[in-house]
């Protein structure tokens, strides 16, 4: 019989915990000030860089460990006679392989004419290296930035940083967004300054609307 009734029990218990529960708080509203800080007001920054163009170089102790590894390959190897392994050259192969080598020489160098000239505004230079694009405006360096307040009708952070960029560096410049989100953001005071992280990929940077010139470097 007991257990006939526990069921019943069980169920007025829980009845009876129900109404001995605190009531549940309301969720608490966002900080106002915070929203007010990142929503209508912020500085944007865009962080364009040219991606490396060859490999880099290897360091000394991988060099040594390659150059160790073909000796003991070499070592280990069987030798066979050279009228077995030895092909003679006809004239186009040996032309295709003077072309070959011509090109390697030519396109393949580490060094740029930027290099060699000094010219901080080429891309073709640092090849095997990073580059970031800074603008000089009011006779300082920076990242390409630009204010931005919300609104219902304002752009999104997102065309307005892409329309400074064009009015700034030229419209010829192609640019790939890499997300679309921001990569970082920096505090300071009412404001923060966001960045956004692109990569080139095609044109040449003309600069303009304020920018008094511009510079590819590396983050060295």
């Amino acid at each position: 019989e007991g257990e006939k009734n526990f069921p019943r029990l069980l169920g007025r218990w829980s009845m009876h915990m129900r109404f001995l529960r605190p009531p549940r708080r309301a969720a608490a509203p966002p900080n106002a000030n915070l929203t007010r800080r990142y929503a209508s007001s912020a500085r944007l920054a865009a962080l364009v860089e040219r991606i490396p163009v060859v490999t880099p170089e290897l360091p000394a102790w991988k060099r040594e460990s390659l150059e160790l590894r073909e000796r003991l390959a070499a070592h280990l190897s069987k030798v066979y006679p050279e009228q077995l392994t030895v092909a003679q050259e006809g004239p186009d192969r040996r032309q295709a392989r003077l072309r070959a080598a011509a090109i390697i020489e030519s396109e393949g160098a580490r060094e740029g004419e930027g290099d060699r000239t000094g010219d901080e505004t080429s891309l073709d230079r640092k090849l095997a290296h990073r580059l970031y694009l800074v603008l000089r405006e009011g006779g300082a360096w920076r990242l390409p930035q630009v204010d931005w307040s919300g609104g219902a009708e304002a752009p999104t952070v997102r065309q307005c940083l892409g329309e400074h960029l064009s009015a700034s560096c030229g419209a010829s410049l192609q640019l790939h967004w890499v997300g679309n989100a921001p990569l970082a953001h920096l505090p300071a005071g009412e404001a923060a300054t966001f960045f956004w992280r692109l990569q080139y990929v095609a044109g040449e940077v003309e600069p303009g609307a304020g920018a008094e010139g511009h510079a590819w470097l590396t983050k060295e």
